[in-house]
This record gives structure tokens, sequence and C-alpha cells, in this order.
């Protein structure tokens, strides 16, 4: 499928409020991404949105639209820095993306939604592979009532996005990411990245060292918070990796894929994504980088994901 977009401002709504990046790792469960949008008619966001830690395993909805075979992610390196993904050499190849047209009904947003999710897939694939991870595509639910194993999905004003470990399933509710997002593309595209971004966490093996290293940590201390905060800018950093892999390719021009990037500039501070300055950096950083290497959070000074 193919689509021109033209003037893509005409199809974003104002905002007049920043919108903010929330999520939390839960040890047990896996990451959960969550991405909560202060925005027209939305309360303003305050503090995160928390999944029972003790979540029913088997608490799970209808069988989502897409839903990936469960398969075990790679063994965790000790350090999640030195997870084999982030060596030297290790790139991202161009993929040529070609999206449909972006509508606000079920049908052609599970339709744009599930087309971009492939050419994320065309684009971690090899490299998980290579670095020694097993691959399998994230799962897509677009419901608003939907449930999880990690939880019940969050209220409207706590979160509108995120993504289950326990499943490997992104969770993109239509109703308010339309509301929130309009039909603007980059945005759309950067929300469903940063998420993606936390399923190749997942798969190489990052997620589980990162919840070995929470292990004992009282649930909000500095301590839990500085690697919730690693994790969440890893993510904003892959996003940037990828939205750069696209550029001007396919259906995505340059222009479209920077503006992705520049879209994490609508949010706040916040003690589990990290100073405003700090969710940019990473993002620009992934989208100038020459592969995963540059998004290594984890030796980063603290002061660089504070």
């Amino acid at each position: 499928m193919t689509c021109t977009v033209d003037r893509i401002d005409d199809v974003r709504p104002a905002r007049n409020n920043p919108f903010a990046v929330l999520g939390v790792l839960v040890a047990v469960l896996g990451v959960v991404g969550v991405i909560a949008l202060a925005g027209r008619a939305a309360a303003p966001v305050k503090g995160v949105a928390l999944p029972s830690p003790n979540a029913v395993p088997d608490l799970v909805s209808a069988p989502p639209v897409e839903s990936p075979p469960r398969t075990p992610a790679a063994e965790p390196a000790a350090d999640p820095g030195a997870n084999p993904l982030l060596g030297e050499g290790v790139a991202l190849a161009g993929v040529t993306c070609d999206l449909p047209v972006l509508g606000g009904s079920a049908e052609r947003l599970r339709a744009f939604y599930s087309a971009a999710l492939s050419c994320l897939d065309a684009a971690w694939r090899p490299v998980l592979t290579e670095t020694g991870a097993r691959f399998t595509e994230a799962g897509l639910e677009i419901r608003s009532d939907a449930s999880s194993r990690c939880g019940a999905m969050p209220g409207e004003d706590e979160a509108t996005a995120f993504y289950c470990g326990a499943e490997g399933i992104i969770y993109m509710p239509r109703e308010r990411l339309v509301e929130y997002l309009g039909l603007y593309r980059p945005a759309h595209l950067a929300v469903l990245a940063h998420e993606y971004g936390h399923h190749v966490q997942k798969l190489s093996g990052t997620l589980d060292a990162t919840a070995e290293r929470m292990a004992g940590l009282d649930p909000g201390s500095p301590g839990e918070l500085e690697l919730t905060r690693r994790a969440e800018l890893q993510a904003n950093c892959f996003a940037g990796l990828f939205l750069a892999a696209v550029a001007g390719r396919g259906e995505i021009s340059w222009e479209e894929a920077r503006s992705g990037v520049d879209d994490f500039a609508n949010s706040i501070d916040s003690d589990t994504h990290g100073t405003l300055e700090n969710q940019v950096r990473w993002a620009e950083t992934g989208f100038l980088a020459d592969g995963p290497a540059a998004c290594n959070t984890w030796t980063a000074p603290a002061a660089d994901v504070a």
C-alpha cells in the first residue's frame, strides 16, 4: 500500500499542553512503556500508571488482532550495557516503508499500525538475529478496553499506549491516540517506534537483565527510577534509529521522519523518562547514529539519564 502525505500539519490537532511520556519497569512481568498524553481535553499528568506487580498471568482479554507466538527472550547479559546488540559494527539497514492512508477508524488505524510494524520488523529483525536473539514479531492491540498480563488497561488520564513484555504486545488504544494525536503521522510513528523499542529490549534480553538489577530495590526508589529512565531513554534512541532507517525511502520522507524525532520534544520532565532535554537528546542520538551502540544508556553518565 502507498499513500502521499501533503501538508501534514493540516491533520494535526492543536495541543495547548505538551505530552508526557511515562513508563515503569515491572520486575516480574517485563516492561510496560506507558505513554500518557497531557493535551487538550486531558487532565494534567501526575505520576505513573503502575500495573500491579501481582497481576494474574492469565488475566488476558480476547486474543488481539495480531498476537505473536510466545518466544523466550535471549539469555540476559549480566550487564544490560554489555548486550551484543550494542556492539560496534551492528547497524540497521535502510528500509523502504510503504504505508496505507492513516485514518481514525479501527480498520484504517489497524492497517496503518500493522504496516508500520512490518517496517519495524524489517529494520530490527536482521540485527537481532545477528546478535543472537530469537526474533518474534510484536503483537498489536488497538481496543481501548483491553486487559493484558501486565494488568488492566490504565485509565485514559493515565496512559495512552504501552508495551506488555509478558505478552510481547504493543497496546495502541485507538480512541485515545486519535483524540490526542489526530491523524499526524509523525507522532503516531514516534509512539509506535518507542513502544517497539521495548520489544527490541525484550527480545535482546535487556529487559530481563534490567529486572534482575531491579530485584530488591524499593518501588519508586532513586535506584529503580534511574534504571527505568535508562530503559525508557534507550527506547527513545531506538525509535530514532528506526526513523533514520526509513527516512527518505518509500512513503516516509526525510522531513517526516525528522518530524517524528522532533515530536519527542512535545513532552515534559519525568522521573521515569528523564528530563525533556534528555528525552529529546536520546531520540536525536538514535536518528543521527550509525547503529544501536550509540543507544547504550546503561553506560551513560547519570546526568545524561536524569
